[in-house]
């Protein structure tokens, strides 16, 4: 499942020296949150890979998978009530023969959200 424009919307994409930072904004009405959970929306931990994986597509200029998450931590809830706006910082990307490597954050300024470790193809 795509979640690019129903749970979440890219509003720019920054590169700098050390990592490239996307900005999105959630969008609290997607059909997700009706679910997880009525009135009291939680982004699912499932559905923050799934994007940081569609952003590293957006990257790669290609369609992706995760194939194996190395390392998560759910430092913090996420909900597109109280912090809509959220940055993916890819930290680290790492290209191999048939896979590619990432490391992001999740964050909205200094509060951290989420910290994966994963691989794509």
């Amino acid at each position: 499942m795509i979640l690019k424009d129903q749970l979440y919307t890219i509003v720019r994409q920054t590169e700098t020296e050390n990592s490239t930072v996307f900005s999105v904004v959630l969008n609290p009405e997607c059909f997700i949150y009706k679910a997880h959970f009525p009135g009291n929306p939680i982004t699912p931990g499932v559905c923050i890979i799934q994007t940081a994986c569609e952003l590293l597509g957006e990257l790669e200029g290609r369609k992706l998978e995760v194939t194996e998450v190395k390392n998560v931590k759910f430092l913090n809830i996420l909900s597109p009530l109280s912090n809509k706006d959220v940055d993916f910082v890819f930290n680290s990307i790492e290209h191999a023969e048939n896979y590619i490597k990432a490391k992001i954050d999740v964050k909205t300024g200094d509060e951290l959200f989420t910290s994966i470790s994963f691989v794509c193809e």
